[in-house]
């Protein structure tokens, strides 16, 4: 659900962060709905132009625009997607003839089949994308350890002051941590694009309604049973 008017008007000239703490522009303008809802906010890329980026890959963490990266944005609408139509065609696959044409029930099953057709080649698609994110995130990974390495080097030689030493390693140790952790979150969320296309194309795979609660009653206590006199146990009594 994208933010509405009155949460992001307030965050205009602010700092636009990505989900992984890195600043990716400022925020300069937006367009809304009648309702107040955004459609989209124009973000400003330091030295550069503006991006459009669609409401519905935006929200509002800690008073902070936060933007959701587009492989992302497009891997989880296909997983809800993917989740929606296999929930349906199992539901259909569960209606009875009844009073329901026979035709009606048939032409349902292969508007869903077709839609999920669809969907596999949107997911393989995404599952592209994600890897070749993947690949440049490895990449920048490379050259942030080489820039280290050199500013490692020139200040253990004495080429550069404490000062200066701390503020470029400081930059470079968050560029490091926000590049981590970006790719571990695509790595997640590949991960669950393919066991949803696994698990759910599997012809045993059934999506089934969550049970419905029981009444747990209270656990009876048991006494415990007095043996009869000719049951043949020893009692010993112990005196005092």
């Amino acid at each position: 659900m994208a933010p509405r008017l009155e949460e992001v008007a307030p965050l205009v000239g602010g700092d636009v962060f990505d989900e992984y703490g890195r600043v990716i522009g400022v925020l300069v303008s937006f367009s809304s709905n009648v309702n107040g809802i955004i459609e989209y906010v124009e973000v400003k890329y330091t030295d550069r132009g503006l991006e459009r980026i669609e409401g519905d890959r935006l929200r509002i963490e800690q008073g902070r625009l936060v933007v959701t990266p587009p492989w992302k944005h497009r891997a989880v609408k296909i997983i809800e997607a993917l989740d929606r139509a296999y929930r349906r065609r199992n539901a259909l696959e569960q209606i009875t003839a009844g009073d329901l044409p026979a035709e009606i029930v048939e032409g349902m099953k292969r508007k869903i089949e077709d839609e999920i057709k669809r969907l596999k080649v949107k997911a393989d698609e995404s599952m592209a994308e994600i890897r070749e994110r993947l690949g440049k995130l490895d990449d920048e990974l490379t050259h942030v350890a080489s820039a280290i390495a050199f500013l490692q080097m020139s200040y253990f030689s004495g080429e550069l002051g404490d000062r200066n030493f701390e503020h470029g390693m400081s930059h470079l140790r968050k560029l490091k941590q926000s590049l981590i952790s970006e790719k571990e979150d695509a790595k997640r969320v590949m991960e669950k694009l393919d066991k949803t296309l696994k698990a759910l194309t599997s012809p045993a795979a059934k999506i089934t309604h969550a049970p419905k609660h029981k009444t747990v009653e209270p656990e009876r206590v048991v006494q415990p049973s007095v043996p009869a006199k000719d049951s043949g146990i020893l009692s010993v009594k112990v005196e005092d």
